[in-house]
């Protein structure tokens, strides 16, 4: 067993300024890797949460493409592309143009003149 000058000897060295400022350093030192440490994980979560939105929207459009794929692989929905995109008719069928030979009337267009104001010289007339 120590006895009771060394104890206090040991003491005196671990209660000096010199250990008490690195141990402050050192606990300093945690706490900012610790900090870093949160910052990263944030930072992760942020882009895990952007990353999840992303890949949403794409299994939305993958979902979307999936079922256009599905009405093209029918011939009905072929056809109904082909319809809809280009000017095309079956064999035997005929295409029917329907003009209006009645002219166009612009009753919309019409514009409304508004009277003159008279001028300063044409009021002194009427004096």
């Amino acid at each position: 067993m120590f006895d009771f000058h060394e104890k206090r000897k040991i003491r005196s060295m671990l209660y000096s300024k010199p250990v008490i400022a690195l141990l402050f350093l050192a606990t300093g030192l945690l706490l900012m890797s610790a900090y870093n440490r949160y910052e990263a994980a944030a930072e992760t979560k942020h882009r895990l949460d952007t990353r999840q939105a992303e890949l949403n929207a794409l299994s939305d459009r993958a979902e979307v493409l999936e079922a256009k794929v599905r009405y093209l692989e029918d011939e009905r929905g072929v056809e109904e592309e082909l319809r809809s995109r280009f000017d095309v008719a079956k064999e035997g069928e005929e295409v029917v143009v329907i003009v209006d030979d009645r002219p166009a009337t612009n009753a919309n267009l019409e514009t409304t003149t508004l009277p003159e104001k008279p001028s300063f010289f044409a009021r002194l007339k009427f004096w």
